[in-house]
């Protein structure tokens, strides 16, 4: 991309101290793209200095709340046009579309910096907030940023139609975070699920298909991982249907000891950018049970191969799915042992490479869009 020596890249995320599958995932990246000698920093908008995945001593970051010297919208500008300054990457990377409203003006005063969006959401994700800022955002990264990296094939496909970007549009699916293999030796009667809690994923339609099983099968356990604007409401919800046996444990630190635990994952979303618990669960030999989203999941789950996709909503589906995993141990291990094949598919130094050769493109190079 730049001669034969790497770039210097900036990755530009909205809050490096979430626990979401973004920040996990810049996690990794970053870590990877340092590793094979890149020179690599982040920059969080928001945050209260520390990160809540663990990175490398060596990858600097920068807190803007925290560090800038002026509050608002151009205080935010100065301190990040100071880092520019300072640091002059050759790559600017926003991790997440919406930040392109500061990218852009990044973009306009540096030109010569190459600016790559990576977006994390389904092209038709339903938002609450800032939709059509959202919108409005995304129609100027098409216009204005060197490359878009989108986590799917039908995203791909939907900015290529309905947006005629200027960019290039590359699909680079979410790594696998873990480098060691995993050979799965015990479980217990766990079913376990992991994501925001708020209303896409979806977890209100998990505790009714829960309601039709709890019941029927006293020694299972059904433990969900995650907190959001919604955990009251699913609280209330919960003790409304008079549900013992399922559990809400807020953020956890070492999801992989549940992965390590569980007897399968279930993913209960309405809208997916990707699904990566989905991949996660499969790199422990977990079959997985899921909403078939209009995005995300259906490139990863192959139905009654290492896991089910049921139709979007059908509650009473995704209990009788999951009602067959627990009664058939044969089945878990035949899918558990097919999702880890398929977790290859998705394997950190494999999505390294894509990186790699998208960071290599010529097109990016001519930096040209502005």
């Amino acid at each position: 991309m730049m001669g034969k020596e790497k770039p210097k890249i900036m990755f530009f995320i909205g809050n490096m101290s979430s626990s979401g599958g973004t920040e996990r995932v810049l996690s990794v990246i970053a870590e990877g793209l340092f590793e094979r000698s890149y020179e690599v920093f982040i920059v969080s908008l928001w945050g209260g200095g520390k990160p809540f995945f663990s990175l490398k001593e060596e990858i600097k970051i920068y807190w803007v709340e925290k560090e800038r010297q002026r509050q608002g919208i151009r205080g935010n500008l100065q301190y990040l046009m100071k880092v520019l300054e300072n640091k002059k990457p050759d790559v600017l990377v926003d991790v997440d579309t919406i930040l392109g409203c500061y990218s852009l003006f990044l973009k306009i005063w540096r030109q010569n910096l190459c600016w790559v969006s990576w977006e994390h959401f389904a092209f038709n994700h339903h938002f609450r907030k800032n939709r059509l800022l959202r919108k409005g955002v995304r129609r100027i990264v098409s216009k204005y940023a060197d490359h878009l990296v989108v986590l799917n094939d039908s995203d791909k496909r939907s900015y290529e139609e309905k947006l005629r970007p200027r960019c290039m549009v590359t699909r680079i699916y979410n790594p696998v975070p873990y480098k060691e293999t995993f050979l799965k030796q015990k479980e217990r009667k766990i079913i376990f699920a992991a994501g925001r809690l708020t209303k896409e994923k979806g977890f209100d339609l998990l505790i009714r298909s829960w309601k039709l099983l709890e019941e029927r099968e006293p020694r299972w356990l059904m433990v969900v991982a995650g907190e959001g604007e919604d955990r009251k409401r699913l609280e209330r919800i919960k003790s409304a249907l008079g549900l013992r046996r399922l559990y809400f444990i807020g953020k956890v630190p070492d999801i992989e000891t549940y992965y390590e635990l569980a007897a399968f994952v279930v993913l209960p979303s309405r809208y997916e950018g990707f699904g990566m618990t989905l991949v996660e669960a499969m790199h422990y030999s977990l079959p997985v049970v899921s909403y078939a989203c209009p995005t995300g999941p259906m490139e990863i789950v192959a139905d009654g191969e290492n896991g089910f996709l049921v139709d979007a909503g059908d509650v009473r589906m995704f209990s009788q799915r999951m009602k067959l995993l627990i009664e058939n141990d044969r089945l878990r291990k035949r899918m558990g042992e097919r999702a880890a094949e398929t977790a290859g598919r998705f394997g950190r130094e494999r999505i390294l490479d894509e990186w790699e050769k998208m960071l290599g493109v010529e097109d990016i190079s001519n930096c040209s869009c502005i």
